[in-house]
């Protein structure tokens, strides 16, 4: 019978603890591939949006609340700024471009920002990527052009299944449940072609409308008709590039400058991401210790097994010895099978891992518009196999040397 005939037939035989080593290592793997998987692409994720957008001026506050609300529709934002403080800042020489925005209503749960017209044609939300309404892309219509229609961004259309002419009322309130302008019915003509970006996730309507929707107070009609009374949530600002693509150093600068108003500030987002980060670090370094945790119990429990399978098979491999097999031999049997439980737990490890990516992907993508893949290879991916590679030998070495130390004659006897 050859070698791996035998190791075969042995893990066989033991296929219960086998199992159930195989799937113990498996689920500390998946765990581990999860949250290093995780870890990577909402880092890469967060920072590849935020670069998007230069700069976001916005009201006194909370930096990261802002970077939150202007870009991943999220929180609330803590103010106004005025409008003529904003033409001012536009019109600053390192200003490529500024696009201004209001937040502050909702439809059935889905963030309504009324924002300026260049921002669905002129506006790159990544380098050298603008929106799109092609269907070949996955959108359709086409950007709003008068003042009661509106574009929706692709999950929130597919969310909602809206389509080309449906009809709503923007809801004041980002939560469900606040007071509708009913007497407001805007038109969807366009959806946006997805992007992979919290951007999807948003209904657009232009600037001007949210000042005359029904129901809003005397002093917010007047500020579509004089701009010296008008405010806005925001602006994503654009600064100019100087040689090989760089940000101008001037933005420190501006930033000082804008920073010393009362009433508004220039927020970075490559800045701010970071902060955030350092905030949440700590859940990654916890499940990571849960997952290191569960592999290293899942490694004693290979050793124990195998400990307790050659108590069982002793007079085996006394038989194979006095049959002609070598120490080595006997022993390369005990560490092979470890190895083959290893890798197999690190096989249906890293498939499991990626499932649990692929679920998460789905909710997190539902609940915030960042998307995620399962089909991101990440640094722990490619350290499974030599890992566990590594775990089964170590697992495997002392049982093995037990088996190489294997007296024959002692162990041929018959077990009463």
């Amino acid at each position: 019978m050859s070698f791996w005939r035998i190791v075969l037939r042995s893990l066989k035989h033991h296929r219960f603890s086998t199992g159930l080593a195989a799937i113990s290592i498996a689920m500390g793997i998946a765990l581990l591939v999860a949250v290093y998987s995780f870890k990577e692409q909402t880092h890469q994720t967060f920072t590849q949006v935020g670069l998007g957008v230069d700069a976001i001026l916005g009201p006194k506050g909370s930096p990261l609340q802002i970077v939150l609300n202007a870009l991943y529709h999220l929180e609330d934002m803590p103010g106004k700024i005025p409008w003529t403080y904003f033409k001012e800042v536009e019109r600053d020489p390192l200003v490529a471009q500024a696009i201004p925005f209001v937040v502050g209503h909702s439809y059935r749960g889905f963030r309504v920002n009324a924002i300026d017209p260049r921002f669905l044609t002129e506006f790159e939300y990544l380098p050298g990527k603008r929106f799109s309404f092609s269907e070949q892309e996955g959108g359709r219509g086409r950007p709003f052009r008068a003042p009661n229609e509106a574009v929706a961004g692709w999950v929130a259309a597919k969310s909602l299944g809206l389509k080309l002419g449906d009809e709503f009322s923007p809801v004041c309130g980002v939560q469900e449940g606040g007071p509708a302008h009913e007497k407001d019915r805007l038109r969807f003509v366009g959806i946006l072609a997805p992007t992979g970006t919290p951007h999807d996730r948003a209904i657009y309507i232009p600037l001007e409308t949210f000042y005359g929707l029904a129901g809003h107070p005397q002093e917010t009609v007047i500020m579509a008709e004089v701009e010296e009374y008008r405010e806005i949530s925001g602006a994503y600002i654009k600064i100019k590039r100087i040689r090989g693509g760089a940000l101008h150093p001037g933005i420190q600068d501006l930033k000082f400058s804008i920073n010393q108003s009362d009433r508004s500030q220039i927020v970075i987002p490559n800045e701010v991401m970071p902060r955030l980060f350092h905030i949440i670090g700590w859940v990654d370094r916890v499940l990571m210790a849960i997952a290191v945790i569960l592999t290293g119990l899942s490694v004693l429990f290979l050793f124990f097994s195998l400990l307790s399978a050659l108590r069982e098979r002793r007079r085996d491999l006394a038989l194979f010895r006095a049959l002609g097999a070598t120490r080595k031999t006997v022993m390369g049997l005990v560490i092979f099978e470890a190895l083959i439980i290893s890798l197999l737990g690190g096989f249906l490890g890293l498939v499991v891992g990626h499932g649990l990516i692929g679920m998460g992907a789905h909710f997190i993508k539902a609940e915030t518009g960042v998307g995620f893949t399962a089909h991101y290879v990440c640094l722990a991916d490619w350290l499974v196999l030599p890992g566990v590679v590594l775990l089964g030998f170590m697992a495997g070495l002392f049982p093995g040397v037990q088996a190489y130390r294997l007296g024959v004659l002692k162990n041929l006897s018959p077990i009463s």
